[in-house]
C-alpha cells in the first residue's frame, strides 16, 4: 500500500446527509457560503455566530456553536472564514480548509460533515488532505501520552456539495493531494531509511501499484553510459551507490511527445569534502525534495490517467565523505561529453541533474522539460521561503508554468538566464566549473544546467530550496516537507492533456 501519512477518511456526497457529531460551514465576512444542504438548526447557528459578531469571517478564522444533536447529545457547528467574498481566491479556500483540519485535530472529532460552496470542492478537499498530513512512521510508545488513544480511528470527513462537477473535482483533488502527501512521506524519511537503492524500491513498488513503467539504472549501467557527474557524487558510499530512477506514463495520446520532469534526489548531503556546517546538516534529508516532487507528480498522473505521456526521472545519490569521495580539483566528464572542474563538492546537485537531463532528453525526445531541485542557498537569500526561483530558455514554457502555479497556489519568480550567467561557469582547465564566485550565486545552478539542454528545447529549472520544507507551521503545511511542485507539475501536464 502506498504510504501518504494522511490520517483521515475523506468522503464525498452530493446530497444532504444526516449530520455527524460536527458540521462545518464556510463564510465570508458578510454571509454564509452555500449552507443549503444543512439542516435549519445548523444554518441558524452559523448565522447567529456571524450576526452576533462572535465570528468575524476573517481568513482562516474558526469558531463553533452548539446545537441539539438529538438523543441528548450536542452537535458542534464550525464556521470557517475566507475573508471578504469579493477577494477570496482558490488559495483562500485551501488555507481555510487547512484551518478547519487543525480544528478537527484539536477537538479530536471522529466525524464531521463539511458543506462546500459550488466550485470550491477541489480547493477545500486539497486543503483538508494537506493540512491533515502527519508523519509518524518513527513515533513509538515513548511519544504517546497516557491520555492518547493509541487505537483511535482516523476522523471521517464528508464533503457535501450539490455542484454538477463537484464529484469529479473531489476525485481530482484526492488524486493530486495523495501524490503530494506521498512525496512528503518519502521526503520525511531519514537517511538511514532512504538511500538511492531503497528509494528505487519505493518507486518500483509505487509504479507497480498504479500502472507506471519503471526502470532503474545502477552504477554499472551508468558507468557504461559515461555519467561522470552522478557517479562522482555517489562515489563515497559503496554500500548505497547512486541510482537513476525512471518512471513512465504512456498516456493515450500515442503520437504526442512526452513531457519530462527531472528531480534531484540527494538522499543525504554532507557537502562532501566541502563539508556543511553541523548546525544545518540534519535538514539535509530534505535535499531529495525535488525528486520527491517528481515521484508524487508521477503518482498523481497515473491516478488521474492523463492522456499526455509523461516521464519522470529521479537522479539519486548520497553525498558523503570517505577515501573514495570526489574532491575539489577533480575534473569529471559528463554524459554529454562536457567536462566539469569540481571547485566545491557541496555543489553536487547540478552534477547529478546534468547527467539526468542530457540522458533523459536524448532517450525520450520530450516536447518540454522541467527540473526541480533544492539547489542553492542563494535562491533563499534572494526570494525567501515563500517562492521558488525559475530560470528558463523559453518564454512560452514559463507562461505555461506560471498559469499552472497560479492554479496550484504555488509561487515562483523568474530569474535571468543568459550569456552573462553562463559565462560565470567557464573553467580555465575544463569546459565548466561546478561552482563559481559568490556573485550571482542563485543564478549559477541554472546557468550550469543550461549546458545539458539543447537550446531549441523548451526547458525550465525550478530552484525549490526555500519552499521544499518549512521550519514553521503554515496554513496547510506542518513543519517538515511540503511536497512543493507536485500541484504545479500536475496542472502543467493537465494543460497538455
Amino acid at each position: 500500500m502506498i504510504p501518504t501519512s494522511t490520517p483521515i477518511k475523506l468522503n464525498f456526497s452530493n446530497k444532504p446527509l444526516a449530520a455527524a457529531e460536527a458540521v462545518a460551514i464556510f463564510a465570508s465576512t458578510k454571509e454564509l457560503l452555500q449552507a443549503d444542504l444543512l439542516a435549519s438548526a445548523e444554518r441558524a447557528a452559523g448565522l447567529r455566530l456571524l450576526s452576533s459578531g462572535v465570528f468575524k469571517g476573517k481568513a482562516n478564522e474558526v469558531t463553533f456553536d452548539l446545537v441539539d444533536g438529538g438523543k441528548g447529545k450536542l452537535r458542534r457547528v464550525f464556521v470557517v472564514g475566507v475573508g471578504p467574498a469579493d477577494k477570496a481566491t482558490s488559495e483562500s479556500y485551501r488555507q481555510a480548509a487547512g484551518a478547519l483540519a487543525k480544528a478537527i485535530r484539536k477537538h479530536k472529532l471522529a466525524a464531521i460533515t463539511v458543506s462546500v460552496p459550488d466550485g470550491r470542492v477541489e480547493e477545500i478537499a486539497t486543503g483538508l488532505m494537506l493540512a491533515s498530513f502527519n508523519y509518524t512512521e518513527y513515533k513509538g510508545t515513548a511519544s504517546k501520552k497516557k491520555s492518547d488513544d493509541a487505537d483511535a480511528k482516523p476522523p471521517t470527513i464528508t464533503i457535501v456539495s450539490a455542484g454538477a462537477k463537484s464529484k469529479a473535482s473531489f476525485e481530482r483533488a484526492v488524486a493530486i493531494a495523495s501524490g503530494q502527501n506521498f512525496a512528503r512521506t518519502i521526503a520525511s524519511r531519514p537517511g538511514n531509511n532512504i538511500n538511492p537503492p531503497s528509494l528505487a524500491k519505493v518507486a518500483q513498488q509505487m509504479a507497480k501499484e498504479v500502472g507506471l513503467g519503471c526502470r532503474v539504472l545502477d552504477e554499472k549501467q551508468m558507468a557504461k553510459l559515461g555519467m561522470g557527474g552522478i557517479l562522482a557524487v555517489g562515489a563515497a558510499n559503496k554500500t548505497t551507490p547512486p541510482r537513476m530512477i525512471v518512471l513512465e506514463w504512456k498516456g493515450t495520446r500515442k503520437s504526442a511527445k512526452p513531457l519530462l520532469a527531472v528531480g534531484k534526489a540527494i538522499t543525504f548531503d554532507t557537502g562532501g569534502i566541502s563539508i556543511k556546517p553541523a548546525a544545518s546538516m540534519g535538514r539535509m534529508i530534505y535535499d531529495k525534495c525535488g525528486g520527491m516532487a517528481v515521484l508524487g507528480f508521477m503518482l498523481a498522473v497515473a491516478k488521474l490517467k492523463l492522456a499526455q505521456p509523461v516521464v519522470g526521472i529521479l537522479t539519486s545519490a548520497e553525498n558523503h565523505i570517505s577515501d573514495t569521495a570526489f574532491r575539489p580539483g577533480d575534473i569529471l566528464r559528463m554524459y554529454n561529453g562536457v567536462t566539469v572542474e569540481v571547485t566545491n563538492t557541496d555543489a553536487e546537485g547540478r552534477l547529478v541533474l546534468g547527467d539526468a537531463l542530457a540522458w533523459g532528453i536524448e532517450q525520450y525526445k520530450p516536447s518540454a522539460v522541467v527540473d526541480l531541485a533544492t539547489l542553492t542557498g542563494g535562491v533563499v537569500v534572494a526570494l525567501g521561503k515563500t517562492m521558488a526561483g525559475v530560470m528558463a530558455n523559453n518564454d512560452s514554457l514559463v507562461a505555461d508554468l506560471q498559469l499552472a502555479a497560479d492554479l496550484a497556489g504555488e509561487k515562483f519568480w523568474r530569474l535571468p538566464l543568459g550569456d552573462d550567467q553562463r559565462d560565470l561557469m567557464k573553467s580555465d582547465h575544463a569546459d565548466l566549473v561546478n561552482s563559481g564566485a559568490r556573485e550571482a550565486h542563485p543564478l549559477q545552478g541554472g546557468a550550469f544546467l543550461s549546458y545539458f539542454v539543447p537550446e531549441n528545447l523548451p526547458w525550465a529549472h525550478l530552484d525549490i530550496a526555500g519552499v521544499a520544507d518549512t521550519e514553521k507551521e503554515l496554513p496547510y503545511y506542518g513543519k517538515g516537507a511540503t511536497g512543493w511542485g507536485v500541484r504545479t507539475l500536475v496542472e502543467w501536464a493537465s494543460k497538455h492533456a
